[in-house]
């Protein structure tokens, strides 16, 4: 930021300095010299504009969006796809509990899930934002109302304050016990019927080319803690040594490598790469939400 400062006091400084040249230059007649203060000037205010817009953009995705625009990459008629989520750390010992990937891929990830569009809100937002259904992954009954939308780059920046406006209707972060109950108690693992979990704060990526997809995307993660009861924690421990397809655990060091063991020389990724994510070493680098470190409790029991 104080390099963002710097630059726009040096550009305005150019800029007046110019500007004196010029009524000098107008005052003893020295037309060339006029020219030259004029163009450098407007050269100047153009390169004070950006500075300032580069201020403004107070986010590593708002940034990462007006570079891209500025070198060309993409336009405000871009399509961007976006895929906005929330995801649990439940830690026991040194240890982080995953499951396996619902869409088959193979791979075990943090218990989580997108968020979910409620009430009249996707009606909302097309007629806002004209949002359209993702193309990417295939759309299912319970996949059919989330939030992997795609949208013109020129809707991204509304379509984000929408989202965190308390009017959205959607699911929010005071009660995120739907795919914990999907992938926990549904299938068996657990039947708790009731949980407690503290807000650690969101992850965004910047806005970037995902060359899987082939399509430029922002992807959004609100990260929650578990903080299980004692019988809770005892389960967790039970499980811990009996892994079985549905569930696995993993340390740090290997959450940081993908799964993958260089010593042994196994290069198998068998951790999806988000799940990094939710690590403990990465709360600090999390983005402080209004309501960072409260703690809710919900029921787990379907209405």
């Amino acid at each position: 930021m104080k390099k963002k400062v710097f630059m726009l006091i040096l550009w305005a400084v150019l800029t007046i300095t110019s500007a004196i040249g010029i009524w000098l230059c107008g005052k003893y007649d020295y037309g060339l010299m006029e020219a030259i203060a004029g163009a450098l000037i407007a050269i100047f205010i153009e390169r004070g504009a950006t500075a300032f817009q580069d201020i403004a953009d107070t986010s590593d995705w708002k940034a990462s969006q007006r570079k891209l625009k500025r070198g060309g990459f993409i336009s405000d008629n871009t399509i961007i796809r976006i895929s906005f989520a929330y995801l649990f750390r439940i830690k026991v010992g040194d240890e982080y509990f995953l499951v396996q990937n619902s869409r088959n891929t193979g791979k075990y990830q943090p218990v989580g899930g997108v968020y979910q569009l409620k009430g009249n809100e996707k009606a909302l937002l097309k007629n806002l934002y004209h949002i359209m259904d993702d193309n990417k992954i295939p759309i299912d009954k319970s996949s059919r109302d989330d939030y992997r939308l795609r949208m013109k780059n020129k809707y991204l920046r509304k379509f984000m304050k929408r989202f965190d406006n308390k009017k959205a209707e959607r699911e929010r972060i005071e009660n995120v016990g739907r795919e914990l109950r999907e992938e926990l108690i549904d299938t068996g693992i657990f039947s708790w019927e009731e949980i407690s979990y503290r807000y650690c704060g969101r992850h965004i990526t910047e806005l970037r080319f995902e060359e899987h997809f082939q399509i430029y995307e922002l992807l959004l993660a609100d990260i929650v803690e578990l903080i299980p009861t004692s019988e809770q924690e005892l389960d967790l421990m039970k499980l811990m040594g009996h892994e079985s397809e549905k569930y696995r655990f993993a340390k740090e060091k290997q959450i940081a490598c993908l799964g993958m063991d260089i010593e042994s020389g196994n290069l198998y990724e068998w951790i999806g790469d988000h799940t990094k994510k939710i690590l403990q070493e990465q709360e600090s680098t999390l983005i402080r939400m209004p309501g960072v470190g409260d703690k809710y409790t919900i029921e787990l029991r379907r209405s």
